[in-house]
């Protein structure tokens, strides 16, 4: 399970359209879920606060719950911070694996993947790696928790990927288990 509130990326103005989840997800976002047991939905009732979080939600079986947005960024001197949520398991090693967290497929003008950061909690069977062009950032645990960083800065973890070219990123909320990306 994974709970969200706020990813934002700030520059001179928020750049992500109904980043606080005030209005239905559907405003801004694109919904899949792929395999049974998936489930996106938003609520009051995640955090103790007034406001509205997200649920993105993959239970048994291979597939995903995923939450997207693609936005189009002005340089990469922009900051990124969301609070969120994550808590994942699987039900014995060697079986089969589960993710959950925010991916940040940073995109060419074309929607071209670049490169990918993944903030996230993920079981021990989970095959992700860090690489030239995958930067994981493992939260924790499964408390709310404030992540953010400089997207610039964190482009420097990601040696394979020109940070110049870069012109979009689209933000994905997703739960995962077993199957590949």
């Amino acid at each position: 399970m994974m709970l969200f509130a706020l990813p934002w990326f700030a520059a001179a103005t928020e750049l992500v359209d109904n980043g606080g989840f005030e209005d239905d997800q559907t405003i801004g976002w694109v919904e899949e879920t792929v395999g049974s047991s998936a489930t996106i939905d938003r609520s009051t009732g995640y955090d103790p606060d007034p406001d509205f979080e997200i649920r993105v939600q993959k239970l048994t079986g291979n597939g995903h719950a995923r939450l997207d947005q693609t936005v189009a960024v002005p340089s990469a001197d922009v900051d990124f911070s969301a609070v969120v949520m994550i808590d994942v398991e699987a039900s014995a090693k060697g079986g089969p694996w589960a993710a959950a967290g925010i991916a940040l497929d940073y995109e060419n003008y074309l929607g071209d993947a670049l490169g990918t950061t993944m903030i996230l909690r993920k079981t021990v069977d989970c095959p992700w790696i860090d690489s030239g062009k995958l930067h994981l950032i493992v939260v924790p645990d499964a408390a709310w928790n404030t992540v953010g960083f400089n997207l610039a800065d964190e482009l420097a973890n990601l040696t394979d990927v020109d940070l110049h070219a870069v012109h979009q990123i689209r933000i994905s909320l997703f739960g995962q288990v077993g199957g590949d990306c």
